[in-house]
């Protein structure tokens, strides 16, 4: 796909300069400073406490710096409570037990011989390590997520700071109680999205941990991301096949309505705006990219206060600027922080923290930093437990059927926000279930002709 077709179809977003006075002398150096003085912190709080703004600095040192200013505002109300016992089921510990002590890596960083589970034992990474900074990339790309996740409805909203959103269309009876607080709502994306794994599968041992069949040979997952409105983008679909060979490079496709063709992505465009979104394909999940293209650097664990397991179905969003989870549950959790620095040096990013949940391995919060190592852009991520009847009851958005004792922290939303230009995207993802998936459909659906069709 040549830059002209990659500019029509991702809407790439040029770097900004600094407009916002929070942002202003926001570095990597200052995050890792956070980290390191709060890294040891000791909570003055417990379980059932709900902390109020005249409270507020009892938890700044468990959220990332970069997000206090959003999360901490006059009327805020933060309810602590205990996730429990979040740990994926036994089948995945059974397999991480089994194959966990043949696992290595090559000198390049890709991964040996893993079959399925945990790749590597968190307990043993040592702050200040690259290689354990590896090894924790390739346990959040290996973590448990059952059969892969699928979203009946995907929202994209682009919501600006300051105003209000009540006159937007989406704020009619089936989505105004999720979206409160303030800010201006300039445009909403809706879509399906799916993947699904194809290997290293712990549901499948007596195949060898994959799926049988030559069209699932030597893959790992395949993914297809759809838009259905509004009008001037339904229709475009994406699709991704991640290979099972670390150092071979994703096949992508995108279809273009306007164009009637199916174009391929580049690696490059995989890392511009989505769009017109502030996330990449790349953003998803927290990170979604490989990680051989990437640099990695293990900070260590601290306590981090996250929305683990949510109390709601669906992320309720308020705040002044209408992007923050509110009305929800939010559990301290044990993170090893990461930090990651693209190897491509025409990437957007300068370099990019991850928190990930030592039991789950799910992402809570991201900072993404620009070429001139200036904040640019802080994620949330919410959670919902899949055995919680409020997971299983999403029957209103037609979810699939998500088995019982899946045991999966589930996606429940992403929220970015651009610090530079004072925007945001929030993602909520609506009939969401981790399904046992039959092979036809998976054939049906995850194939670059059906993209052409438009829909899922």
């Amino acid at each position: 796909m040549n830059k002209l077709i990659c500019a029509s179809v991702l809407s790439a977003v040029a770097l900004h300069p600094l407009a916002a006075v929070a942002a202003e002398g926001t570095t990597p150096d200052a995050y890792v400073a956070w980290f390191n003085a709060n890294q040891a912190a000791k909570p003055q709080f417990v379980d059932g406490d709900t902390i109020t703004f005249d409270k507020a600095d009892m938890i700044r040192p468990f959220i990332p710096a970069e997000y206090q200013g959003e999360m901490i505002y006059e009327g805020m109300s933060v309810h602590i409570k205990d996730a429990g016992d979040i740990t994926p089921p036994q089948s995945y510990k059974d397999a991480t037990a089994k194959f966990q002590p043949q696992v290595t890596l090559e000198s390049d960083g890709a991964i040996k011989n893993y079959v399925a589970g945990l790749p590597f034992d968190p307990a043993k990474f040592q702050a200040g390590s690259a290689e354990d900074g590896m090894r924790l990339a390739w346990n959040f790309n290996f973590r448990w997520q059952n059969q892969g996740l699928q979203n009946q409805e995907v929202h994209w909203v682009w919501v600006r700071k300051g105003g209000s959103h009540d006159g937007h269309e989406v704020m009619n009876d089936r989505y105004k109680a999720f979206y409160k607080g303030g800010g201006t709502f300039e445009r909403v994306l809706t879509g399906p999205y799916q993947r699904v794994y194809l290997s290293h599968r712990v549901d499948l041992p007596d195949s060898n941990y994959r799926v049988a069949g030559s069209w699932a040979d030597n893959t790992e997952f395949r993914e297809y991301t759809g838009f259905t409105s509004p009008f001037d983008i339904a229709g475009t679909a994406f699709l991704i096949l991640r290979y099972d060979d670390p150092r071979k490079t994703d096949d992508s496709w995108a279809y273009i309505p306007s164009l009637r063709r199916v174009r391929r992505i580049s690696v490059e465009v995989k890392s511009d705006s989505l769009l017109g979104t502030d996330h990449t394909l790349e953003d998803f999940y927290c990170f979604a990219g490989r990680p051989l293209e990437w640099n990695w650097k293990y900070l260590g664990t601290a306590k981090t206060l996250a929305v683990a397991r949510s109390k709601n179905a669906h992320t309720i969003y308020g705040g002044p600027s209408g992007w923050v989870p509110v009305e929800d549950d939010w559990a301290l959790r044990t993170v090893d922080v990461v930090q990651a620095t693209p190897k491509r040096d025409n990437h957007p990013y300068s370099t990019k923290f991850m928190h990930f949940d030592r039991d789950s391995g799910e992402c809570y919060y991201a900072n993404a930093y620009d070429r001139g190592n200036k904040l640019w852009k802080v994620w949330q991520l919410s959670k919902v437990f899949t055995d919680d009847p409020w997971y299983v009851g999403q029957k209103d958005f037609k979810a699939g059927d998500t088995p019982p004792g899946t045991r999966m922290s589930a996606f429940q939303s992403i929220n970015v926000i651009d610090m530079q230009n004072s925007r945001g995207t929030l993602v909520p993802c609506r009939g969401s279930a981790y399904p046992n998936n039959r092979p036809e459909d998976v054939k049906r659906i995850m194939d670059v002709n059906y993209l052409t069709e438009g829909r899922r």
